[in-house]
């Protein structure tokens, strides 16, 4: 369960250890699958590699370590050749993501372990420790928090903004910050609850429903320049009850929920009936991608990762989910590479072509996915 509690160890974790081992045959609603194949450009290797990115010069950077030994960050030209390492924080920290600046073309990263920081490489290859994230959300208390620990803090998710701000998800403290290269920073966004049914899970004893923290998980710029955020969507874990959020470019203070959405209109719900968000991506052409732990969710990826409780799991985790749809019709989904991909990573796309690492919380890959 370690390899994983930095995912769920905001939203109810001490449940996850009890229900894990539950059968959890589980549908998946999203959409029809596709006849795409999944290319290897790298041979199998890489270490827990969550972060990906997108250079100036059109290369790959893979970021390894995050729930896993750590490596170094690695460039990548597009077809797989490697370019080297691209950042001496190789060995130091864990790095949970990575993001280059669309404005200036330096580096950011997110670590987790032993606490978040937001890190800014600049051109001359100097790395800044630009921010303590948990010593900023202990000044700025989660209102929505389940497990009465308001100041808890685990950034997961990072991109930069057309004006060279860092933008990170945090998912314990169920918002978004923007924080700029002098280390200002700032509340975009909160995430509230929501009521979902909890009747996928086999014998649960507790309530037939439950409010479920958002948990953002990753943020990124759309074509049109808005702020999309993608949520987990904590205990009780249900499939299909994560939402995609649309965010103002320069909002502050969004207020992010189903239940009393704003009126200001900085934040609307964008897309829903996606399950555990781990990634998404555009394409300059409008198309999204949306990368999922798994069809059947938490409670399914869960059950074959080994534990204390079990050991020995009775098979592999399930294969993770790769959706496209298009810019005007966010509903209308599409599975790539279907049953090829497991323990996602991150997504990008490059000249609308998709790329994706796997093998996060074990040995992982490099991939292009033929779409």
């Amino acid at each position: 369960m370690r390899r994983f509690a930095g995912v769920v160890g905001m939203c109810g974790l001490s449940a996850v250890l009890v229900l894990s081992s539950a059968p959890a045959a589980l549908a998946h609603g999203n959409g029809h699958g596709h006849d795409s194949s999944a290319e290897v450009l790298l041979a199998e290797g890489l270490s827990s590699p969550k972060g990906l990115a997108v250079n100036r010069d059109r290369n790959l950077v893979v970021a390894q370590g995050a729930f896993g030994p750590p490596g170094p960050v690695l460039e990548y030209d597009l077809r797989g050749r490697n370019k080297g390492t691209v950042t001496p924080l190789t060995e130091a920290f864990n790095l949970v993501d990575i993001a280059v600046s669309p404005r200036d073309g330096t580096g950011w990263a997110i670590s987790s372990d032993p606490a978040g920081h937001l890190f800014h490489q600049l051109k001359d290859g100097t790395i800044v420790d630009v921010l303590d994230i948990p010593a900023y959300q202990a000044t700025d208390p989660d209102p929505v928090d389940n497990e009465d620990i308001p100041t808890e803090s685990n950034p997961y998710g990072l991109t930069v903004d057309r004006r060279g701000n860092a933008l990170v998800a945090d998912a314990a403290g169920n918002d978004v910050i923007r924080v700029t290269p002098d280390g200002v920073a700032t509340t975009v966004a909160r995430f509230d609850r929501e009521t979902v049914a909890t009747d996928h899970i086999p014998d649960f004893p507790g309530a037939p429903t439950m409010d479920a923290e958002a948990v953002p998980t990753t943020v990124t710029i759309g074509p049109d320049g808005a702020i999309y955020v993608g949520e987990l969507k904590g205990f009780p874990f249900r499939p299909g009850s994560s939402n995609i959020w649309r965010i103002a470019p320069r909002a502050e203070g969004a207020w992010c929920s189903v239940n009393t959405p704003e009126k200001k209109g900085k934040c609307s719900l964008y897309a829903s009936n996606y399950t555990a968000i781990q990634d998404i991506a555009f394409g300059s052409n409008g198309k999204m991608y949306v990368y999922e732990l798994a069809a059947g969710g938490v409670l399914a990826f869960e059950a074959g990762l080994p534990s204390e409780e079990n050991p020995t799991p009775e098979g592999p985790t399930p294969p993770a989910v790769l959706l496209e749809s298009s810019k005007h019709r966010p509903w209308a989904r599409q599975e790539l590479a279907a049953g090829q991909l497991s323990q996602p990573g991150g997504v990008v796309v490059v000249n609308n072509n998709v790329y994706v690492t796997d093998g996060v919380f074990s040995t992982g890959r490099l991939l292009k996915i033929d779409n």
